[in-house]
């Protein structure tokens, strides 16, 4: 098999998009001991490889290299405020790079030219070991994080304070301008909450100040008044479902539009809420359709990744491990398509899946006599990585900085993987189909 000059590994090619970003925080300060760059692909390694503790995953990470961090230096490092300001200005700039390049998910919608969309939501996991007790019982760690929908990044907004933070305090602390961080003047913004989210004064502040809009689900004690109905047209492949879209005003002299929907596969009715008053009603219940994936991220991050419960006490560490989950993630997301585009490799199982559940899904709608709204059946939507692929990337940390390496132990059959090399592309995709 030849031999391809200047092959690069797995791990190189994985933490390339983070190449440099360290040094260019405003943050960043010598450390020839424990170097920025090192500690945070350290913390991205610990995301990925699911260890129960800040101790287990160190003795596992010292097998590979002669001298790892100390335990002090490493639990120093990660409740540093200094070091948690350089790992959220790293995933900022690559967040910032990843949607530049990233597919654009909502590219099939025109409409929606004008406008990001992010679904936000609150996640929660169990405490610390070292946590404090409240009635005898530990309670829950929060974080709230906005997905964009275009490019399925991952931002992390804010850490829950308090015993239990509620959303809408979390966004009112987040501040309007904070739910469009980076999105250019011009554009709106279209938050998709749940009925947590919902708090009508507050969304009506965001969009006279900011432009954002959002969109949630008719709380059942909403009481409102019906303004006019607005026309859609049925014959759009688009709104196949729909069955009316009207304006209303609540008793607070909130101006609003509610979309009702009967889902044709289910006959499940809703009724979509939102200040956006523009927007086809299909449009509408697509976006919020799509708030299900921050679900999946959510399930990725707990059951794949095995995020589970916070590394340390101190909020500092908890934001530091929030932005090393979403990086992370960021992170497989710009690694997955870099598959693709550059080798033409895709999780054609979990394609094949899709495709399947779409095909069952308008043969289901058929048989009722029913249409399957055409943006289901032609949104190309993010999925889950599989765990094939999570338990891949990256076997082992390629820098030298922390100490000399070692030959590392057997990781699986693709640990060396030279990337660069066509010829492995066929065992690649056998290997993640």
């Amino acid at each position: 098999m030849p031999i391809t000059q200047n092959p690069t590994t797995v791990d190189q090619a994985f933490f390339q998009p983070l190449n440099g970003l360290a040094d260019a925080s405003p943050h960043a300060r010598p450390c020839p001991d424990f170097p920025d760059e090192d500690c945070i692909r350290l913390g991205v390694q610990r995301v990925l490889e699911t260890s129960a503790s800040g101790r287990g995953f160190l003795q596992e990470h010292g097998l590979r290299f002669e001298n790892t961090p100390g335990h002090s230096n490493y639990f120093a490092a990660l409740n540093s405020p200094r070091r948690g300001g350089v790992i959220r200005e790293v995933n900022l700039a690559l967040l910032t790079a990843a949607n530049t390049t990233l597919h654009d998910r909502l590219a099939e919608i025109p409409e929606l030219a004008d406008y990001e969309c992010f679904a936000q939501d609150g996640h929660w996991h169990e405490a610390a070991a070292h946590d404090a007790r409240h009635d005898g019982t530990k309670l829950a760690v929060g974080h709230f994080y906005s997905l964009n929908l275009r490019t399925h990044t991952l931002r992390h907004l804010a850490a829950g304070q308090g015993l239990h933070e509620h959303d809408m305090s979390a966004l009112k602390r987040i501040k309007p301008k904070g739910l469009r961080p980076e999105v250019p003047q011009g554009k709106r913004v279209l938050i998709v909450y749940d009925k947590a989210g919902i708090d009508l004064a507050y969304w009506k502040r965001c969009r006279q100040e900011c432009a954002v809009y959002f969109l949630s689900r008719v709380k059942e004690n909403m009481v409102s008044d019906w303004i006019e109905s607005v026309p859609w047209d049925p014959s759009d492949a688009r709104h196949h479902g729909v069955t009316e879209d009207r304006r209303v005003r609540t008793r607070e002299g909130h101006l609003l539009r509610i979309v009702y929907y009967t889902d044709p596969q289910t006959g499940e009715k809703y009724e979509f809420l939102t200040n956006e008053l523009d927007l086809p009603a299909g449009v509408i219940v697509e976006l919020y359709r799509r708030r299900w994936e921050a679900e999946k991220v959510f399930d990725e991050i707990k059951n794949k990744l095995g995020e589970k419960k916070a590394w340390a006490t101190s909020l500092v560490a908890k934001e530091a491990q929030a932005q090393l989950i979403a990086m992370t993630h960021n992170l497989l997301l710009t690694y997955e398509q870099k598959l693709e585009m550059k080798h033409g490799v895709t999780n054609q199982a979990e394609d094949h899946r899709r495709a399947k559940r779409t095909k069952a899904a308008a043969q289901k709608c058929a048989a009722a006599g029913q249409l399957l709204s055409a943006l289901v059946q032609q949104a190309r939507r993010a999925t889950q990585r599989s765990v094939k692929f999570v338990r891949w990337v990256p076997p082992v940390d390629p820098r030298p900085s922390c100490g000399s390496r070692r030959p590392a132990p057997p990781q699986g059959p693709l640990c060396h993987f030279i990337e660069l090399h066509y010829e492995h592309q066929s065992l690649l995709q056998l290997w993640f189909s």
